[in-house]
C-alpha cells in the first residue's frame, strides 16, 4: 500500500489516507521484490529464491544470511508468496516454484504460475518483469519461473 501511496504522490494523484494510522505510512522500498501467485483455488505452490551465494530461501528457510526474507506459506488459495530484499548484493538470483498439491478435485492438468519481479521497487526507478507460465500439476513438479541479476 505504501508504494501505491508514494507513487501517487510523486504523480501529483494524492491518495485519502486519513484513515490509516500516520506511523504506518512510511515507503519501504526494496533493491528486490518477487511475488508468486497462480490460477487454481485450494492450491499450495511454493517460491523458492536462490541468491548469489546459493543460499535457498523459502517457506523452510524463510530468511537469508544477506536479509532477503519470504512470507509465510500459502497453502491455499491462490497465494500470493513474496520475497523482499532490502539490499540485494550483486549477483545472479534464481526463481523457482515447487507445485505441491491441490486440496480439490481438478480437471487441467497443469497450473498457471504469474510471476512479478521488482527492482527498486517503491522508487521512480522502480522496473517491473512479469512472467506466466504453466507447470503440471503433479506433486513434487518444481521449475524456474525467472532468474535476473543484480549489478554492483
Amino acid at each position: 500500500m505504501n508504494a501505491v501511496v508514494d507513487k501517487a504522490r510523486r504523480d501529483g494523484k494524492p491518495v485519502d489516507v486519513k484513515g490509516v494510522e500516520p506511523r504506518l505510512l512510511k515507503n519501504l522500498s526494496l533493491d528486490v521484490r518477487v511475488v508468486l501467485a497462480w490460477d487454481a483455488d485450494n492450491t499450495d505452490v511454493d517460491l523458492h529464491v536462490i541468491d548469489p551465494n546459493g543460499e535457498e530461501v523459502f517457506y523452510g528457510h524463510n530468511a537469508s544470511y544477506q536479509g532477503g526474507a519470504i512470507t509465510r506459506d500459502a497453502t491455499g488459495g491462490y497465494g500470493p508468496e513474496e520475497f523482499a530484499l532490502k539490499l540485494a548484493k550483486p549477483g545472479k538470483y534464481r526463481v523457482e516454484a515447487n507445485f505441491y498439491g491441490h486440496r480439490q478435485q481438478v480437471l487441467t492438468s497443469g497450473t498457471g504460475l504469474m510471476l512479478w519481479l521488482s527492482s527498486g521497487f517503491g522508487t521512480p526507478t522502480q522496473q517491473d518483469r512479469r512472467t506466466t507460465i504453466r507447470v503440471r500439476s503433479e506433486r513434487g513438479a518444481r521449475v524456474v519461473v525467472g532468474e535476473f541479476e543484480v549489478k554492483p
